[in-house]
């Protein structure tokens, strides 16, 4: 099986039946209307000398048009190279030069942050979402002028799909290769997980350069539901989506979430047809947790990942849940358990499965796991071992085999000898009523090595001062894990995925 047999399931039993709204452009196609756009789209590409194993990066937000990108090249046999609009040229640079990527896919909109000809030298074919400038082909054009018959390329599940690129949170990105087999194995392990049905509904608001909205979009091509698309996520426009489309079901990160709970009117919007809503790519603090329990009730899914493996393990709507005895209550700490068809351990620097009382890391083997990163064969090998990709993520399990992540290997602090986690010290800080976000980190200090400091964002119209920050942690934690300063942000800096880009926080003090 591979991709594109996704999608021509549903051509051929529900051709009439609504793939794809796109609230942007008030588009709305049928399973028979998309795919004769992707054949038309795919045509194109083979006229244009694109051919199967070519590298196709992609500089454009939600919308129809991505998703008929995605399956014209998952049908050729191409592969996709998803770029985040927000990038600086620079970046976009080294993500094209890195994947040798030969065609170019841009949104009008995005052209101001593509790097010239000469800075991306094998790139030989240029496509224009929009109003296309000289030199570029036109997007809208080439799919009206190409006829939509079945292109004959044969496609195996070991063939290349994807490349997608690591956020770079501890370094320069790395290219992670996923095979149509890999893509298959997620789809295949999240369709059973979240028992998804033709009935579905599903909302995109996470942007497709990432790859955790990939699952939700293939498991609902994969049982014929329906993708509602939005540009970008905000408040409003969630909420308008839900509750005019009937969204049954939603892939979000935490700070959506927080955004969500600080919207003053979300109790106007009618969002009753929700059935649940998953989220990942970042911790969910417990006592935001808490208030999302209050408002939508027990239908949050978590699930946890990274883009080499994604996800890996889930903690389902029945842990989710605030009246329960403190055995019980204290999953909602945890990343839940493996997936299925996804085997996790943690483990110690032997390799041996640890102690619930012991820190160990999260390591995962199984068709999920990608196929390496591209041309690092060292990185590959120091990552996949025996079979087993290691996470990087330090976690204690208890004797349930629920995980509850400490923390990222790179990011533990080590103060005066001491090893202070990031995320135990900001799960502390999120108690404080006012406080809307917060990082913690490592700063140089020449006594202690280094120290902790927390950089927070108040809700708005909050007042807070580091004293009561400081408090806090003084009242719930350890001497030496208490931040020995506190900086108060307007805002926090974010990967497309939702995680706080701590590297750029950090850089000002380890220059």
């Amino acid at each position: 099986m591979v991709l594109a047999d996704l999608l021509m399931r549903n051509v051929r039993n529900n051709p009439h039946k609504r793939a794809i709204v796109c609230r942007e452009t008030q588009t709305f196609l049928t399973y028979g209307e998309f795919n004769s756009r992707v054949n038309s789209l795919l045509n194109a590409l083979h006229d244009l000398g694109v051919k199967k194993g070519d590298r196709v990066a992609v500089l454009y937000h939600n919308c129809h048009r991505y998703a008929e990108l995605f399956f014209a090249l998952m049908k050729g046999g191409m592969v996709l190279v998803p770029i985040d609009f927000r990038l600086k040229r620079k970046e976009i640079s080294f993500l094209i030069n890195n994947s040798q990527t030969t065609v170019v896919v841009a949104g009008n909109d995005y052209l101001g942050v593509l790097p010239s000809q000469v800075d991306i030298p094998t790139v030989r074919n240029f496509i224009c979402i929009g109003k296309a400038p000289e030199g570029m082909e036109d997007y809208e054009y080439l799919i009206s002028s190409h006829l939509s018959q079945e292109p004959q390329v044969t496609v195996e599940e070991e063939d290349l799909a994807t490349l997608y690129h690591t956020s770079g949170t501890t370094g320069l990105p790395k290219g992670v290769m996923m095979t149509h087999k890999n893509l298959i194995s997620i789809a295949t392990n999240t369709l059973i997980a979240f028992q998804v049905t033709p009935d579905d509904i599903t909302l995109h608001t996470s942007p497709f350069s990432h790859v955790a909205p990939l699952w939700p979009l293939l498991i609902h091509f994969y049982m014929g539901g329906s993708n509602v698309l939005l540009k970008k996520f905000d408040p409003q426009g969630v909420l308008e989506a839900i509750e005019e489309e009937k969204i049954t079901t939603w892939n979000s990160v935490p700070v959506m979430i927080v955004q969500l709970l600080n919207y003053p009117d979300i109790h106007r919007y009618d969002l009753s047809s929700l059935r649940w809503i998953s989220y990942g790519a970042a911790p969910m603090p417990v006592e935001i947790l808490k208030r999302a329990l209050a408002l939508f009730g027990p239908i949050l899914i978590q699930v946890y990942g990274l883009t080499e493996a994604y996800p890996v393990t889930l903690l389902p709507r029945e842990d989710h849940i605030l009246e329960a005895p403190e055995e019980k209550l204290k999953k909602l700490r945890s990343c839940g358990r493996e997936l299925i068809n996804c085997e996790v351990r943690v483990v110690n620097e032997k390799g041996e499965n640890i102690a619930p009382v012991e820190i160990g890391e999260i390591i995962t083997r199984g068709d999920h796991v990608m196929d390496g990163y591209w041309r690092l064969p060292e990185e590959t090998s120091a990552t996949i071992r025996n079979g087993w990709l290691h996470t990087g993520d330090l976690a204690t399990v208890d004797a349930e085999g629920y995980i509850y992540i400490v923390d990222r290997k790179k990011e533990i602090i080590i103060s005066g000898g001491e090893n202070v986690s990031p995320r135990e010290v900001e799960e502390v800080i999120y108690m404080h009523p006012s406080v809307a976000e917060v990082a913690v980190i490592g700063v140089p200090d020449e006594k202690w090595g280094e120290m902790v400091k927390a950089m927070v964002v108040l809700k708005e119209g909050k007042k807070a001062a580091a004293e009561e920050i400081m408090d806090i942690c003084r009242n719930n934690l350890a001497g030496f894990k208490k931040p020995k300063a506190v900086e108060f942000l307007d805002s926090l800096p974010h990967t497309s995925s939702g995680k706080i880009l701590k590297r750029e926080l950090r850089e000002r003090y380890w220059k």
